[in-house]
């Protein structure tokens, strides 16, 4: 083999191992990329999960549920606990938005953000929220939230309780039923889950 060869032999191999030196970089890219929306999505679920529970605390839970009923006899201390409290909705909904439009949040979690959005704007105390806080929010988001706004309708209240005993009444009639057309003498029973 002749010196001429060797070189030719060794810039392949040089070719080759650069070939394979993007080939891995471009691999390590895509996985940086996914566990990126994978920490983006894992922060978004966490503040979700945190908003709602801290709704469950007792004070809180009360005031949410008056103003969902549109009390207007909240007091001056529920009413700041509740703006402050949808400011805080307010806000994350715009950084859902914001990692949305630089494409760190997939389409299908926007979405489920947008809906949320929704529900939220149609009762009066939650519309009230945000009128108190727009202002605070970049344009494109206060414009977007603003369009939403004009195109969900409003409804005066939301009596979760009722809605709760309406949904729960129903189970229960589809379990007496489901009981009822079972054959006497058999197995069949439902069971419940442990």
């Amino acid at each position: 083999m002749s010196l001429a060869d060797l070189a030719s032999l060794g810039s392949f191999v040089s070719g080759l191992a650069v070939v394979f030196t993007l080939v891995l970089l471009l691999l390590q890219i895509r996985q940086t990329n996914r566990n990126q929306r994978a920490a983006m999505q894992q922060g978004r679920a966490a503040r979700s999960v945190d908003f709602i529970l801290r709704a469950t605390e007792p004070a809180l839970c009360e005031t949410i549920v008056r103003a969902n009923n549109s009390d207007l006899t909240l007091a001056p201390a529920q009413i700041a606990a509740l703006n402050t409290y949808a400011v805080a909705f307010y806000w994350s909904m715009e950084d859902s938005f914001l990692q949305h439009r630089q494409g760190l949040l997939d389409g299908a979690s926007w979405e489920t953000e947008v809906e949320t959005l929704k529900q939220f704007l149609m009762l009066p105390a939650w519309r009230v929220g945000w009128e108190m806080c727009r202002d605070a929010v970049s344009g494109d988001y206060r414009h977007y939230v603003d369009s939403l706004l004009q195109s969900v309708k409003p409804m005066k209240e939301f009596n979760e309780s009722a809605a709760w005993r309406h949904l729960m009444e129903k189970q229960l009639a589809e379990i007496e039923h489901d009981d009822a057309g079972a054959k006497p003498g058999t197995t069949e029973q439902h069971k419940s889950p442990e």
